[in-house]
């Protein structure tokens, strides 16, 4: 399986920003919203990463 060097810097960065803000999302006394913001920016980051393919490449 190919993976553009785009979508294996995504994996790398998701899980080095999961590892240091599984404490963070997880606390109790925090906001409703944290989880939800983490995953808005992982959604962010996949379209942006996905927009940059030709349609050739798909």
């Amino acid at each position: 399986m190919y993976l553009t060097r785009t979508t294996l810097l995504l994996i790398m960065c998701s899980y080095m920003l999961f590892v240091s803000t599984v404490d963070w999302i997880s606390q109790p006394a925090g906001a409703w919203y944290r989880p939800f913001l983490v995953a808005l920016a992982v959604i962010v980051i996949a379209a942006f990463c996905h927009r940059e393919q030709n349609s050739d490449d798909l």
